[in-house]
């Protein structure tokens, strides 16, 4: 009896001992964005300074970096990108970097298997380029990694301490973006009037190729005639400062909205109309200019 409590009493303690968990002093981080017409995704590991003097001390200078802790950190696109003018095929890399006093070197390496900088092999890199060191106004305890988004593109942002290096991911969107508008759209591939009416309304709101827009609003409302293509129509053409055909669109959206409520409560449709007559009194003061 005293040898099967004995026996019970281990296992006891062999689980409980199990079950003990103590906090990663590097945890692990991820952050993901859909940027354009494709995803970047960044896996590393986060270590803190805890008092440290960290570059210069802690992460020397001039020397690799694992750019982390622990397994190296890896950055993946879905999609070809272009950084520092060259392109990087889709796919996941290690990141690694050198970081000096004025200016660090980046680089991203085909091998992702790797932990720290151990086994590191230069010609499996695929890129490695510079970039500026900067001072931060805010202190960052963790290192970290995150991503801005300048339109359709991306900036990673690389902070620890009081110090950031920043590059920039180019996504491509624009061109792909083309090829897919002409492949697609405007080709006459794609006829649904909502999905030319979107397409129109990115470039609106990018405020690039209007014209490209125009056409694919022309598409969409030669297929359906709704209210708010006709408004998207219009500011197109306001944008583009073609104030007398953007009056005249506009004419045709308040004679349209009259004879086609779409199922609008009473009071949207007032609201509407008064929207409407705004926007009349801005186009006749801009074509009287």
């Amino acid at each position: 009896m005293k040898s099967f409590l004995v026996v019970l009493f281990s296992l006891f303690t062999l689980c409980s001992a199990a079950q003990i968990e103590f906090p990663s002093l590097s945890p692990k981080g991820t952050v993901e964005q859909k940027i354009g017409l494709t995803t970047i995704s960044v896996e590393y590991e986060r270590p803190t300074a805890r008092g440290r003097d960290i570059f210069g001390k802690l992460v020397p200078y001039e020397i690799l970096w694992r750019t982390g802790a622990g397994n190296c950190t890896k950055i993946e696109f879905k999609n070809e990108v272009l950084i520092d003018g060259k392109k990087i095929p889709a796919g996941q890399y290690s990141m690694f970097t050198i970081p000096g006093m004025q200016e660090w070197t980046v680089i991203l390496n085909s091998d992702t298997s790797l932990y720290g900088t151990g086994g590191y092999n230069e010609s499996k890199d695929v890129i490695r380029f510079k970039t500026k060191a900067k001072t931060t106004d805010r202190y960052y305890e963790s290192l970290t990694i995150d991503i801005d988004i300048t339109e359709a593109n991306a900036e990673l942002n690389i902070s620890w301490e009081k110090t950031r290096i920043a590059f920039e991911i180019n996504t491509q969107t624009d061109k792909n973006l083309k090829k897919l508008v002409n492949e697609q759209l405007l080709s006459g591939k794609v006829k649904d009037p909502q999905l030319l009416a979107m397409g129109a309304e990115y470039y609106y709101f990018q405020n690039k190729d209007l014209e490209t827009g125009l056409k694919l609003i022309n598409k969409a409302i030669d297929i359906e005639k709704k209210s708010w293509f006709y408004g998207l129509k219009t500011d197109i053409l306001s944008k583009s400062k073609k104030f007398k055909e953007a009056l005249e669109t506009l004419k045709t959206g308040m004679d349209y909205v009259k004879t086609n409520p779409e199922n609008w409560t009473e009071e949207q449709q007032v609201s509407v109309s008064k929207e409407q007559e705004i926007k009349m009194k801005e186009l006749l003061s801009e074509i009287k200019k």
